[in-house]
């Protein structure tokens, strides 16, 4: 998730009730796809319904172009190819922001909500770098 978050930081995390919405941009842990243990750190990129698209490293949604400032001007997808996902009532597209390093839906597909963890509220530590995450 770099540049946002890096290894070392400690981070506030709250769980997700039921009818909680998600936003675009929320960074959210999500449960590694079936199979696999662990979690990933991810920012919500496409929503329930939405049409995402990456063409030519940049995110479309439903046709407009997403501005992501949290890339620090890096593209929104490594590479020329395309991919495009029509999503489900219960369906987000994330990614990391780190692209060129990051496994997200590109690789495992739109994750449906209930692998959706929390919410990553606040940076703790370090505190030169405490406050809410963006």
């Amino acid at each position: 998730m770099r540049p946002t978050l890096a290894p070392g930081q400690i981070l506030l995390v709250s769980t997700i009730r039921e009818g909680e919405t998600l936003r675009r941009g929320d960074v959210v842990v999500v449960r590694q796809p079936a199979g696999r243990a662990g979690e990933y750190l991810k920012r919500v990129v496409g929503l329930p319904g939405e049409e995402v698209r990456l063409r030519d490293g940049l995110l479309f949604v439903d046709g407009k172009r997403v501005r992501e400032p949290y890339l620090g001007g890096l593209p929104s997808s490594v590479g020329l190819g395309k991919l495009a996902w029509t999503l489900g009532a219960a369906e987000y597209v994330v990614m990391g922001d780190n692209r060129a390093h990051s496994t997200d839906s590109r690789q495992f597909g739109p994750v449906v909500r209930s692998r959706i963890v929390g919410r990553v509220r606040l940076r703790c530590w370090p505190p030169a770098r405490a406050g809410m995450v963006r």
